[in-house]
């Protein structure tokens, strides 16, 4: 069976963790009462709210995907909503909605969705609550040619490919979209079927056997 890698910040059972990325969290000053809503993209922007409690739960969060919102929903939001995986299926969920929203960010993004989001109209403000930077005190790993990488965000790859080659007998795996337009020229992949670590693990696991 080939080694599967996971190239996240955070560990998954059953899978070899490569940890490439942390986050800094920065505390910007925030008046929740301005807002109709946030929009929460990542487990990481979350994670970054804790230092809002309890100023933000009252609010209504619009979230990417059901990870994250699971997230969310144990840091105790009242009021969610999930949209479907991809950045930009944010603006279908926002169309539906009036007021003022907060985008909770990290410092480099990927999806132009809050542009859209303004040039349709909507009112969206942005605010970066983190930053995803590599991990330069991971020691080396091997990382074996005929393994099965497994990519969670842009800068997942940024920080692979900084140490690391991908090679043409390794097979990938991406979350979504906005990662797999991030490789290099040329490499293959395979998209999850859901934007979740579950479902790239299970898609991983399915190419390990053979």
């Amino acid at each position: 069976m080939r080694p599967i890698y996971l190239i996240s910040k955070t560990p998954y059972p059953g899978v070899i963790h490569v940890p490439l990325l942390t986050i800094h969290f920065f505390t910007p000053e925030i008046n929740f009462d301005l807002y109709s809503g946030i929009i929460v993209t990542s487990k990481q922007a979350a994670e970054g709210l804790k230092q809002y409690a309890p100023d933000w739960d009252r609010v209504s969060v619009i979230c990417v995907g059901e990870e994250t919102a699971h997230a969310i929903k144990k840091l105790g939001a009242r009021y969610v909503e999930i949209a479907d995986g991809y950045g930009m299926s944010i603006l279908e969920t926002l169309s539906v909605h009036n007021g003022k929203w907060l985008y909770l960010r990290p410092k480099m993004i990927a999806s132009q969705w809050p542009v859209e989001a303004r040039e349709l109209g909507i009112s969206v403000d942005e605010v970066i609550i983190y930053e995803t930077t590599c991990n330069e005190k991971m020691e080396t790993m091997e990382i074996a040619p005929n393994g099965v990488l497994i990519f969670t965000s842009p800068s997942s790859i940024v920080c692979f490919c900084k140490r690391y080659k991908i090679v043409t007998t390794q097979k990938v795996i991406v979350i979504g979209k906005t990662t797999q337009n991030s490789l290099p020229h040329g490499i293959k992949s395979i998209l999850s079927e859901k934007k979740s670590v579950v479902s790239c693990v299970e898609k991983a696991r399915e190419i390990a056997t053979f």
